[in-house]
């Protein structure tokens, strides 16, 4: 009978199994801790306990002679065809255990890359994991039967097919990208932890893609929008161009979020909120943010969302938040770029130059042409990186009065 349990300086499960001879050993099941799955673990050391049985009918492997016995059946089955990856694991155990050598035990594809994203759920924020969990999905589809294959098996054509897949399902060539990116990251993750010599997929260039850019809208498109929304998109619309709150996080804000007190706005960003001793952002409220939720009626439930009807939606599925949002702005005659294109074909997520996030690039671009510091505007974004300057657009005047700011260099003054 076999069973599983943990050993505190091992991050893996441990599979206990009887020896033909009666006595019990272990063996690591490659499935760590922190997933805390106990059932895939114990159906692991239940194939391992087979394995065991059926090793005990063969002919034990005690010298030099046996060893080379062994070699010489492989060759054998090599010749004849009948030679695959479980009768060369199990001729090699048969030396291993010969040797008082812990048997090899090889970890499947599909094995390795669900425990990978299964961990993700802990570690990331929950779009990202839910990012990962999907391209592994696609991935493994793509691969079929080979899904239970060693992972030593996966060359670098498997990731470019994988990667050409993406452009044949009308996706674009950055989709088609982050898809190889995400890959990259459990193979170079086995490559450190041994399982495998090299990562197959960094072997597989990126596909050359132009990365679309986010406009801003006008003081006019914007006051041209609140004039057609409805109470919640007037919400909706104001939070995204005082605060540049990204459309997810505004439509779950609940009343827990607004401290009427301190005149502030508190709340986990999705995309960068994970771990349980997560600090939320505290933002204070502008003062248009402040007048609307004033003119609300005040829920006297805290969890109550801020946005009954909008909270419901989907942020990217049909007639969700982005497409309700394009559709207020095509009542105003404010039409992004790409819009009048034949529909996309196939799956992936289209870009449009003006959308809900480009009120987040507008507030950022608002503060920076006043004047507001760099380091006051990532604070006040959420921003960590570099990645904030893609989000800054000078108007061309500001930049102007900053070239003239610069004395001549060939003119006295």
């Amino acid at each position: 009978m076999a069973y599983v349990r943990k050993h505190p300086l091992s991050p893996y499960w441990f599979a206990i199994i009887t020896r033909a001879d009666g006595s019990r050993t272990s063996k690591t099941t490659q499935i760590p801790h922190s997933i805390r799955n106990r059932a895939r673990a114990q159906a692991v050391a239940e194939d391992f306990q087979r394995a065991e049985d059926k090793t005990e009918k063969a002919e034990p492997i005690r010298n030099k002679e046996a060893v080379r016995g062994a070699l010489f059946e492989a060759i054998q089955k090599t010749e004849d065809g009948t030679f695959t990856e479980a009768t060369a694991r199990e001729t090699l155990n048969r030396i291993l255990e010969s040797m008082g050598q812990e048997p090899m035990r090889l970890v499947s594809i599909g094995e390795y890359l669900n425990s990978w994203q299964e961990s993700k759920g802990v570690t990331k924020s929950a779009t990202t994991a839910k990012r990962y969990a999907q391209t592994v999905r696609d991935f493994l589809s793509f691969l079929g039967d080979r899904a239970g294959a060693s992972l030593g098996a996966l060359m670098p054509n498997d990731f470019e097919g994988f990667r050409d897949l993406q452009i044949e399902q009308g996706k674009s060539p950055g989709t088609a990208n982050m898809a190889l990116k995400v890959m990259r990251i459990p193979m170079n993750l086995a490559r450190r932890q041994g399982l495998i010599l090299t990562n197959p997929a960094e072997g597989v260039d990126l596909l050359p893609a132009e990365s679309g850019v986010r406009s801003t809208f006008t003081r006019e498109q914007i006051r041209a929008l609140l004039a057609v929304a409805d109470v919640e998109w007037r919400g909706m619309i104001l939070l995204g161009v005082c605060h540049g709150l990204r459309i997810g996080d505004a439509a779950r804000l609940t009343w827990a979020n607004i401290d009427p007190e301190r005149g502030t706005l508190r709340f986990h960003p999705q995309k960068t909120a994970r771990g349980a001793r997560r600090l939320p952002e505290e933002y204070p409220l502008h003062s248009d943010v402040a007048e609307y939720i004033e003119a609300l009626p005040v829920s006297e439930s805290p969890t109550a969302p801020l946005f009954p009807t909008l909270y419901k939606l989907k942020v990217g599925s049909r007639y969700g938040l982005s497409d309700g949002f394009r559709r207020l702005m095509r009542r105003v005659g404010i039409i992004a770029e790409g819009e009048g294109e034949a529909k996309k074909r196939g799956k992936g997520r289209r870009f449009f130059e003006l959308g809900f996030h480009s009120l987040r690039h507008t507030a950022i671009s608002e503060m920076a042409n006043r004047g507001v510091s760099k380091e006051v505007r990532m604070k006040l974004s959420g921003h960590k990186s570099a990645v904030h300057e893609r989000y800054t657009h000078h108007e061309l005047e500001t930049l102007r009065r900053a070239i003239d700011a610069v004395p001549s260099f060939t003119r006295e003054k």
